[in-house]
């Protein structure tokens, strides 16, 4: 397959904007065909919709390319059948997809990148006792909440649009004014995948799946204004001893 399109994806939930603007030009710039590059993770644009970006934009075969040192097994297993799930879903046959091969199997670049540790040892920064600090001032003390919410945006709720319901759920907190009352925290993969996008709401022990914008509005209103249950979204409490149905 010769692509028209690259879809990069990484692994690395940790990544500052400015990082991410800076590699997905980088890549841009040193191919000649259009791409993209996607987080798997966090509040970048899942890969569903990168893919159905590039469909939009008339491109018919797609390389998706994973970038890690290493990219994770876990994430290179689990990618073809998101993808896979993905081409179902669009009932489309004109498309062609492909998951290239790691990127450590298939290039020298990890030699390369020992190479370079020494060819620039004269540009290291020398450690010293000048500034001995494993934190920011203040960061012993949490803040003071009612709700501690854990919001999973791992790779497979972050596949289920994960990041778009952090951005709805802060906008809902802070629109019905209880953001005095709740600590928010992404987290990485929580477990069960197949429940997402969902959050965990402590010390209450309560995990809700939350599928869409009027989910996230009676989450809000219900968990953590009215300080009741939300059942029709509640699958998992920890208190309880099995999963409700």
């Amino acid at each position: 397959m010769q692509p028209d399109a690259i879809l990069f994806t990484i692994s690395q939930h940790n990544l500052s904007a400015g990082r991410f603007k800076v590699m997905a030009g980088r890549l841009e710039a040193a191919i000649n065909v259009p791409s993209m590059l996607v987080r798997l993770e966090g509040s970048s644009t899942s890969l569903p919709d990168a893919l159905d970006a590039l469909v939009a934009r008339s491109h018919r075969r797609i390389l998706i390319q994973p970038i890690g040192l290493p990219f994770t097994e876990s994430m290179r297993a689990w990618l073809p059948g998101a993808v896979g799930n993905w081409l179902e879903r669009t009932g489309r046959d004109d498309l062609e997809l492909a998951i290239g091969r790691e990127v450590l199997e298939t290039t020298d670049l990890l030699e390369r990148i020992a190479a370079s540790a020494l060819d620039n040892v004269d540009t290291a920064e020398p450690a010293t006792t000048a500034k001995t600090s494993l934190g920011k001032p203040g960061w012993e003390t949490p803040p003071a909440f009612a709700h501690h919410i854990l919001v999973c945006t791992g790779p497979r709720c972050h596949y289920r649009d994960a990041a778009s319901m952090v951005v709805a759920l802060k906008s809902e907190i802070s629109r019905q004014k209880a953001g005095h009352k709740c600590l928010t925290t992404r987290t990485g993969c929580m477990f069960p995948c197949n429940k997402g996008p969902m959050v965990a709401v402590y010390p209450r022990g309560e995990w809700y799946r939350l599928p869409d914008g009027e989910a996230v509005r009676q989450f809000v209103r219900s968990v953590i204004v009215e300080e009741t249950t939300l059942p029709e979204h509640l699958f998992f409490s920890a208190t309880a001893k099995a999963a409700i149905a």
